[in-house]
């Protein structure tokens, strides 16, 4: 049974990022069922324990924020709904003939069907975060871990967290958690942070390892066909899928492409650092040793990932998503600073070599392939000022306008929202800007948290606090742990 949840995560690690990021119905669907399959081989498992899951505080915040929006979906009576929500009463007296007079139960939710198909993603990717949870504890009862994999695993942990960062600063002006693939790879790295928090030797450092080469063996390959496919200047995805948007690799957009590489690229860092840091070539004091290790199986893995490394992060320049690049780029940068700090002196040197040498194939990497329209997307900051004086805006998806709208939703909705995923169909009620010669249609923010707190109010806000503080009091613990 533990072999097949290994097997189809691996599946899911590989699936959804290729089936364009996971985006249509289909997929999602897909991606639904084998969640569900993978949480009742785990429930069904002899060694599962509701206790044992219970005990991370993430979980419970979960679940009461998941009672929330089920709570949404709850028909109300009119006084009730406009005690609680004021506008959202107003809203279907504006809209409905027959409302408060006639069937007039109505949920917070203004469109249930959208709240739901929400649900079942965010419920989906709970599951998964259960299963990494229950897998990652399922140790053999035999495994020794010595002071190399212990250290290793807590590098690990802070490159996940570091992944997890990465996409979420780069969530502030895009919504790169709504699309399922980097939802998915997000909750896979948290669920391997958050089991990490634990006793090293309670983890089953062998489910841990082959997640984690599976992340960067994927995050290889799709950087590599990511830049073939532009290099071949083709308009269409795999050559033959014809989407609108600026397509890169798999993804429909180049924005949510980098969401997703920037994980990847992170893990894979953060694994090589642990692999140079304790690598049994320094410890050789003569060339002809030295020259020896190269040929040695952990010379072949420190290359294979300082190779894939360079790949990855290429490819997210070459992405030229200014969000994407800024947003790892503060994350590794942090990464970066508090290793080099909690490393040994007599270790600094090499640990800062392989930074530069990182550095450094990246971007002939980057320059080979061309930056030039990375370059043009950066170059339209320059005219920030500009905009401020409401002159011509400086980004072409207008995203200040869009937030502008956002909050005014926000302010109507602010103790309870609209109704998970119902953006798109209340923020035309507040859109102010034209797009061309048409209104805009959205179906997101460009910010995941405006469009959360728009969608859940107060209770939204909330539980974003909470995940941060979570999360950055995570992140405090693992740097504690560097040796």
């Amino acid at each position: 049974m533990p072999k097949i949840i290994d097997a189809l995560l691996v599946l899911l690690l590989t699936f959804l990022p290729l089936a364009l990021g996971t985006v249509h119905l289909w997929s999602i669907t897909i991606f639904a069922i084998t969640s569900v399959i993978l949480i009742n081989l785990c429930v069904f498992h002899p060694d599962f324990s509701f206790k044992k899951i219970f005990k991370f505080p993430i979980v419970i915040g979960s679940v009461i924020f998941l009672a929330y929006l089920l709570f949404q979906l709850i028909p109300l009576p009119a006084p009730v709904l406009k005690m609680i929500s004021p506008n959202t009463y107003k809203l279907y007296n504006d809209f409905s003939l027959t409302y408060p007079w006639f069937n007039s139960w109505r949920p917070l939710s203004i469109y249930p069907w959208l709240t739901v198909f929400e649900l079942i993603k965010l419920i989906s990717c709970g599951l998964i975060f259960v299963t990494i949870l229950f897998r990652s504890g399922l140790k053999d009862k035999n495994q020794k871990i010595n002071d190399v994999e212990r250290n290793t695993l807590i590098y690990i942990q802070l490159g996940c967290l570091t992944g997890a960062l990465a996409i979420l600063l780069h969530s502030f002006v895009d919504f790169n958690l709504h699309i399922t693939a980097n939802a998915f790879y997000f909750t896979v790295l948290l669920g391997l942070a958050v089991t990490l928090s634990g006793n090293i030797e309670d983890i089953n450092k062998e489910f841990i390892f082959k997640i984690v080469d599976s992340i960067v063996i994927i995050g290889f390959f799709i950087a590599l066909f990511g830049i073939v496919q532009k290099l071949s200047g083709s308009e269409k995805i795999y050559w033959i899928i014809k989407k609108d948007g600026d397509h890169f690799g798999p993804y429909v957009n180049y924005d949510h492409y980098a969401g997703f590489i920037g994980i990847c690229a992170s893990i894979a860092i953060a694994s090589l650092m642990a692999k140079v840091r304790f690598s049994s070539f320094f410890l050789y004091k003569d060339i002809k040793n030295k020259l020896m290790w190269l040929s040695s199986q952990e010379a072949s893995k420190t290359i294979r990932q300082f190779a894939a490394s360079g790949v990855m992060v290429g490819s997210l320049f070459y992405s030229s998503s200014r969000g994407g690049i800024l947003s790892f780029i503060l994350a590794i940068a942090i990464f970066s600073f508090f290793i080099i700090i909690y490393t040994r002196r007599n270790r600094r040197g090499r640990i800062i070599l392989f930074f530069i040498l990182m550095l450094l194939l990246s971007s002939v990497i980057t320059f080979w392939i061309g930056p030039d329209s990375t370059f043009e997307r950066f170059n339209e900051l320059n005219n920030f000022a500009r905009y401020i004086i409401h002159e011509p805006s400086i980004l072409s998806e207008i995203r200040f306008e869009i937030w502008n709208n956002t909050v005014h939703i926000i302010k109507d909705f602010i103790v309870t929202g609209t109704g998970l995923g119902t953006f798109s169909s209340i923020f035309p009620k507040y859109r102010t800007y034209y797009w061309g010669d048409e209104w805009a249609f959205l179906r997101y923010a460009h910010s995941d948290y405006l469009q959360t707190m728009a969608e859940t109010g107060m209770v939204g806000l909330i539980f974003i606090l909470l995940l941060l503080y979570y999360f950055f009091t995570l992140y405090k613990l693992t740097i504690k742990r560097l040796k």
